[in-house]
């Protein structure tokens, strides 16, 4: 299959994405233009059936953000900027009725900073890009297929742990209140807000 580039238009001037030979089951491109550094992008679950891969997730730099973080010296950043950018946006197929068809994963500075307003949308401008054009590709089928290969059986790890804990959590009984014990300090305020009155030995 050929390297296509795409051409996107932002505010911050246009990206251009070269999309690198399909590495398994996810595309990276390379940025030009306005931005520099690497999108890569992946399958990933279905929200309502966790098993069923049938959206793609863009993220910002050359791995897959949701298993590792990138680097900060490979994040992606605006030509005339020193600054990196995490996030990621999730494409999801048209027959989700009930939910957005784009899901943006907040987007922060390599130090933990919003990106300014112009800088966020170029950044969701090249996500979205990337993210169509790999649900186009003749080998999405693939994609999502090694894409679930890869995740199904860590989310069933995880969702089994969290049955169990839920679980366990619930059937633990509460702790006993000790009879003995006052409903507040001795000499401490009451709940209304006055202290007990002080009992006085007889000797």
């Amino acid at each position: 299959m050929t390297s296509p580039t795409l051409t996107v238009d932002t505010p911050a001037g246009t990206v251009r994405a070269t999309a690198g030979p399909r590495q398994d089951d996810a595309v990276v491109f390379e940025l030009g233009g306005a931005m520099r550094g690497s999108v890569h992008v992946t399958g990933t679950t279905n929200p309502h059936h966790w098993d069923q891969f049938t959206a793609v997730r863009a993220c910002l730099g050359p791995v897959n953000a949701y298993k590792t973080t990138a680097p900060d010296n490979a994040l992606p950043r605006l030509a005339r900027s020193r600054t990196g950018y995490h996030g990621s946006l999730t494409l999801y197929p048209d027959d989700y009725a009930d939910r957005p068809q784009v899901s943006v994963y907040p987007m922060t500075s390599a130090d933990g900073h919003e990106p300014p307003e112009k800088t966020a949308a170029t950044l969701t401008a090249v996500l979205r890009a990337c993210a169509d054009h790999v649900t186009q590709r003749e080998d999405l089928s693939e994609i999502l297929a090694l894409s679930r290969q890869r995740d199904a059986p860590a989310l069933l790890r995880f969702l089994t742990w969290s049955a169990t804990h839920h679980r366990a959590e619930a059937a633990r009984p509460a702790p006993p209140v000790p009879r003995s014990a006052p409903p507040w300090p001795p000499g401490g305020p009451s709940p209304a807000g006055t202290s007990l009155p002080r009992t006085r030995s007889c000797c």
